[in-house]
């Protein structure tokens, strides 16, 4: 029987340098020549198992849209090394199943109940409620699944959301105005019929839903989208390039 988690967290915990990890990734994706940035990556003793993992826990897209204005984000020289991480922070929230879970339900809402710390008994909880309520999931020894816990703490690290030794600080990422920008695009690119704060992604967006309210309607926004709101419910209409190069020239 298929399952819906597979064990690329433990993997992707595993690699040392994100720097070079994104450096391989534009690269292997032919956004960028290939070049001595992803050197110690590509020649790392464990390379393809690293690969196996980048392309189920990475390198999943909804369309085209979306594999292009990640790899534009990555590879772009106006995003500093901190801003693509959490470029990456997204993208692996929307690419693979089990990182998604768990930031959701362990990272996110300590984030929105403004706690300080995370710790792998944390993580190790939610997973120990997945095996005895999901049929057929995780098979994984105990073992196995505190390595998970535990390198799942370790990518956040990686990413600059947490630090720390045994339990982890939460580090509140600073969402720049362009990174918000991306943040919104992407959303409204893989959940192109969720055009609301319903979508999944928005649950990503370390605002609560007044705040996230707030900053979408910011002057410095208008050109990139629309906004409504009747009552509760916003909706939000992402414009064209053609559509905005339009509009700055009337």
């Amino acid at each position: 029987m298929a399952t819906k988690y597979d064990s690329s967290v433990n993997v992707l915990g595993s690699i040392p340098d994100y720097s070079s990890m994104i450096d391989f990734i534009c690269e292997y994706s032919g956004c960028v020549p290939e070049g001595q940035g992803s050197f110690s990556f590509r020649t790392h003793k464990t390379f393809s198992r690293f690969l196996a993992a980048i392309k189920t826990a990475i390198l999943q897209f909804a369309n085209d849209a979306h594999r292009r204005l990640f790899l534009e984000a990555l590879s772009s020289k106006e995003f500093s090394f901190e801003e693509k991480l959490i470029v990456l922070y997204w993208q692996m929230v929307y690419a693979n199943p089990l990182f998604h879970c768990i930031s959701e339900e362990v990272l996110m809402k300590a984030v929105y109940q403004g706690r300080a710390t995370l710790s792998a008994i944390d993580v190790l909880a939610l997973l120990h409620h997945i095996k005895e309520t999901e049929t057929g999931e995780f098979t994984w020894s105990e073992a196995t699944l505190k390595i998970c816990a535990s390198k799942y703490l370790t990518i956040l690290k990686k990413l600059n959301l947490a630090d720390g030794a045994i339990k982890k600080q939460i580090l509140y990422p600073p969402i720049t105005s362009s990174l918000f920008a991306y943040f919104i695009k992407m959303a409204m690119t893989v959940y192109p019929e969720q055009r609301t704060l319903e979508n999944p992604m928005m649950a990503f967006s370390f605002y609560d839903k007044a705040s996230l309210i707030s900053k979408l309607k910011r002057v410095e926004y208008v050109p990139l989208w629309n906004m409504s709101q009747v009552g509760e419910e916003v909706v939000i209409e992402v414009k064209s390039e053609e559509r905005r190069k339009t509009n700055s020239i009337v």
